[in-house]
């Protein structure tokens, strides 16, 4: 996994850097002394931390060991999550953002077993609110409304 690690690395470094080069052509309104490249700038400066990292394990031989084959059981339970991800996409445009991040998340912590159903509930209503608010204030993004929020 060394010589992949660090193939890894380079190519994340590589479009972290072209992201964050795209990102500064966004033409808008700087609000509160940020426009809309800032989040994007952001997740590009940490792309970047977390691949030097990952080049950094590999060159010191910390790379994890690949298993010998894939699980069928958990490539099926991959496939499952990724329909439920796209079933959300569907849904936020009917639902609304708050209420279809809610379900999502409180289904996806379902379906992989998460212990609780207050853990699960809470854990996703607040989840749900307070992406919301980042966006909604802090990001001054509208996100879809749909027939309930």
């Amino acid at each position: 996994m060394k010589k992949e690690d660090i193939g890894t690395g380079i190519v994340l470094i590589l479009v972290s850097i072209w992201l964050f080069w795209y990102v500064g052509r966004y033409a808008g309104k700087e609000i509160y002394g940020y426009g809309p490249d800032f989040f994007p700038r952001l997740l590009a400066v940490f792309m970047i931390i977390l691949a030097v990292g990952l080049i950094i394990n590999a060159l010191r031989g910390k790379s994890l060991t690949m298993g010998e084959r894939i699980d069928p059981q958990g490539f099926r339970r991959m496939l499952a999550s990724i329909g439920i991800c796209i079933a959300y996409l569907f849904f936020m445009h009917i639902l609304g953002f708050a209420t279809a991040t809610f379900a999502f998340l409180f289904i996806l912590m379902t379906f992989i077993r998460q212990k609780g159903l207050f853990i699960r509930v809470f854990s996703s209503l607040a989840t749900a609110l307070v992406v919301w608010a980042i966006f909604r204030y802090f990001l001054i993004i509208p996100l879809p409304e749909g027939w309930l929020f």
